[in-house]
């Protein structure tokens, strides 16, 4: 038969795993709200980027557009300066990626080892 002293052990036994299921919840709750604001900031950082490649690409095809009209124009009047300088502009443009100004990105791709973890 238990005494009032095992009573009090087994009181005290309960109080200790709910106090460890009330820590763990709470270490679970920190590790779900980091893990909603870091999810949260890899979307804004998405959205970001591609607003801006969405940007200088649509930039780019502008000038790809206008480089291959001047072209046309160009081999149509017979202009082999002018043809010249509209293939020299579109190898120019074609031979550099917007991301290349980014100094991170080039030190990353220059670094083999580099891992990116997601």
């Amino acid at each position: 038969m238990a005494t009032t002293a095992d009573a009090a052990q087994y009181l005290m036994a309960i109080i200790d795993v709910a106090k460890g299921i009330d820590a763990s919840l709470t270490e679970r709750a920190r590790i779900a709200a980091d893990r909603d604001k870091e999810v949260a900031r890899i979307n804004a950082a998405s959205q970001g980027l591609r607003d801006y490649l969405d940007r200088v690409f649509d930039e780019r095809r502008d000038l790809h557009r206008g480089f291959f009209a001047r072209l046309d124009r160009a081999i149509e009047d017979r202009d082999p300066e002018t043809v010249q300088a509209c293939v020299a502009g579109i190898v120019e443009v074609t031979k550099h990626s917007p991301l290349n100004d980014i100094a991170e990105l080039r030190s990353i791709w220059a670094d083999p080892r580099a891992v990116i973890e997601i």
